[in-house]
């Protein structure tokens, strides 16, 4: 299976930094590339642009980027570059956001290796979405199941096996999926 690339979004007033860590991005493995200069068009242009990872070079002209590291961090894999002097500090306030704090003084192996974790990190994510996904549909479905088994009992007087055959029979009856089917009862049930 062929792993989906990462959107990433380097926010930073400095050329140089924006080239640097460009350069450290593989398209195979982190694309789109977007750049924003400061907080304010990096929030604008997530409202339309698919991302993944932010890389934030601290100081930004029109806030520090500790805020906007804090508020997308909930939705997106952030670092944070900052001064030397300054990542003890700035490690402490983000990373019970999950938010990874680097030196301005690092090497290059180093942040090659903290992009393949965001992007590692990303992989999780999505993977958790799903599987979060997966399960409130499964929940859905039950909570529908559970309900129209409910009133065939009462509407109906037959037992919760009867029930539960009469919910698959219709389904194959009608050659309908179960969650379908469902509905199609209690819609039926409802409009007695």
């Amino acid at each position: 299976m062929q792993e989906k690339s990462c959107g990433v979004m380097i926010v930073s007033a400095n050329a140089k930094v924006i080239d640097f860590v460009k350069s450290l991005l593989p398209q195979y493995k982190f694309y789109p590339v977007i750049v924003s200069f400061n907080a304010a068009e990096a929030r604008r242009t997530l409202r339309r642009t698919p991302i993944d990872i932010i890389i934030i070079d601290t100081p930004l002209s029109d806030e520090f980027g500790t805020k906007l590291a804090e508020d997308l961090s909930f939705e997106y894999a952030v670092a944070v570059i900052v001064k030397p002097e300054l990542v003890e500090r700035t490690a402490y306030k983000l990373e019970p956001n999950g938010v990874i704090t680097l030196s301005k003084m690092l090497q290059k192996s180093i942040l090659q290796q903290t992009l393949m974790i965001l992007a590692s990190s990303v992989s999780k994510m999505r993977q958790l979405r799903k599987d979060n996904s997966d399960l409130k549909l499964k929940l859905r479905e039950l909570k529908l199941v559970t309900e129209a088994k409910s009133l065939l009992i009462t509407e109906m007087g037959m037992t919760e096996n009867d029930a539960h055959r009469y919910i698959e029979k219709t389904a194959m009856d009608k050659g309908l999926k179960k969650s379908d089917a469902v509905k199609l009862i209690i819609e039926e049930l409802k409009n007695r």
